[in-house]
């Protein structure tokens, strides 16, 4: 009869290094011990493959995205995980749920970090699993650290919880064989943004399809190919592929036909939209006659991926747009996060009015705060309880959301998130406007179909999509499409597996 025990523990955030909003421990959703299981229900999901299983839940810090976190809280999360593993001691297997894009300020490889303490703690004979998202970092140190490693296979991430659940149950593989397995690791010379590498659309789709068939035909136990963070400038940032498996010549096979999938269909991904441009084509295109609601990605400042969320950019050159006066166009800003303009139209209460510029309070470096005279309309609830998320006001022909906190204008139950609970995220009904002005990349699907039409605009910000306007200076050169002259070897790193 099985007998295993299994540690659970988490750090899941991405943070942009070229984001000026620094974050702390406040900004994680921080559970601990029993208060953890119904957020990984893996009897229930998964059955007779982890009857036998005791599970032991330690520390788990949810974040979604930011700037980066401060170095006193990053200590702070480690060492009390580090103290509730050790109270759990010994373990056969630990499951980690990590993004792999998170950034310290001041330092690199922050999962690095966290799983070398769980290596440390647990020992080298536990098999240690992590589930990823196809946009963190997966570097050859941290290959070395775990035994296993799972990530999304799409993007949207409407596989979140069957990615959680393929961790899993190949962590409960290896420990019933009793046998470490291969692993092939790739690192691929490519960084690109998630807005390039959609699996909705080529080449994406293609790529990311090979996955299950190569497994098949070199019959190994798993495979995952990670796009990486392009937001941060760490050495580690790159594409990368891991095979685990039972034979080396089987996982370094398959390994390096992933790798080759992807590296030969780097020119050909682009955004993933059939409309994109710069601002001015933004309004050009709502102005032009395309289908209501227009909903425009500000992905400059994207708060999916780290962007600070109080860029007002956008919102200034629709403020000054004679078009969009003259045409009548009513548009909703539908995120702006600014914590002083929140409290004060909070405490003015429905229909009564604040004279206060909105936003920039954190990053003003592409425009200042939006001076207005903003009718207090609504308040809008989070998600999940936390009470107001947001306040909805209103000038002329523009509506602002404003935040306390860098979320989302997402449906809660948008397939895209269903195990994340991302506290702030807002939504309300916007068959009124013309124009829906939403704060991330490619847009998710409780926005395509409330939309009319969509358009990504290519803005400023901590989340750029021109490449060409961000520094790079740590990130491992050459590497495309910063160097497009780059030379990959794509020769995988296999290191064989052990007995347990």
């Amino acid at each position: 009869m099985r007998e295993h025990r299994i540690a659970i523990a988490g750090l899941h955030s991405e943070q942009s290094t070229f984001s000026l909003r620094t974050v702390d421990e406040s900004f994680y959703a921080i559970t601990r011990g029993d208060e953890m299981l119904p957020q990984y229900d893996f009897d229930a999901r998964l059955g007779d493959t982890v009857t036998g299983i005791t599970w032991v839940p330690t520390v788990r810090a949810m974040g979604a995205a930011s700037g980066p976190l401060l170095p006193e809280s990053f200590d702070a999360i480690l060492a009390e995980t580090r103290e509730a593993l050790v109270a759990g001691l010994p373990y056969d297997g630990v499951y980690l749920e990590m993004h792999g894009a998170a950034n310290v300020l001041g330092r690199q490889h922050a999962e690095e970090t966290y799983v070398a303490m769980v290596r440390e703690v647990v020992g080298p004979d536990a098999v240690i699993s992590l589930s990823m998202d196809t946009h963190g970092n997966f570097s050859e140190e941290l290959m070395r650290l775990v035994d296993l490693a799972a990530c999304h296979r799409h993007a949207p991430h409407v596989d979140n919880l069957l990615t959680r659940d393929r961790a899993v149950t190949n962590l409960v593989a290896v420990l019933d064989r009793g046998e470490k397995p291969v692993k092939a690791w790739v690192r691929v010379p490519v960084l690109l943004p998630g807005e390039r590498t959609s699996t909705v659309v080529e080449p994406g789709r293609t790529v990311f399809a090979a996955l299950e068939p190569l497994i098949a035909e070199h019959g190994v136990l798993d495979a995952a190919l990670w796009v990486g963070f392009a937001w941060a400038d760490e050495d580690r940032n790159a594409a990368a592929v891991l095979v685990t498996g039972w034979d080396a010549a089987s996982a370094a096979a398959c390994a390096r036909a992933l790798a080759e999938g992807y590296w030969n269909a780097r020119e050909d991904f682009v955004i993933v939209v059939d409309d994109v441009g710069d601002w001015d084509d933004a309004l050009d295109f709502v102005c032009g006659g395309a289908a209501r609601p227009v909903f425009v990605s500000d992905s400059g400042d994207n708060v999916r991926a780290g962007g600070s969320g109080d860029v007002t950019f956008a919102l200034d050159a629709t403020r000054r747009s004679e078009r969009i006066r003259e045409k009548g166009i009513r548009a909703l800003f539908a995120g702006l996060v600014d914590v002083d303009a929140f409290e004060a139209a909070t405490a003015a209460g429905v229909g009564g009015v604040i004279d206060r510029p909105l936003g920039a309070r954190v990053d003003a470096r592409y425009a200042g705060p939006v001076a207005g005279s903003w009718t207090v309309e609504r308040f809008i609830e989070g998600a999940y309880g936390e009470g107001t998320a947001g306040v909805l006001v209103r000038d002329g022909l523009v509506s602002v959301v404003v935040q306390r906190n860098a979320a989302p204008f997402i449906a809660p139950d948008d397939p895209s998130s269903p195990a994340l609970r991302w506290e702030g995220c807002i939504h309300l009904d916007t068959s009124e406007y013309d124009l829906v002005v939403v704060k991330n990349g490619y847009q998710f699907p409780s926005q395509l179909a409330a939309a009319g039409s969509s358009f990504m605009a290519i803005t400023p910000g901590g989340t750029d999509l021109d490449m060409d306007r961000l520094t790079f200076e740590r990130v491992w050169r050459p590497i495309y499409p910063l160097d497009r002259d780059t030379v990959a070897d794509l020769e995988p790193v296999v290191i064989e597996g052990a007995t347990r």
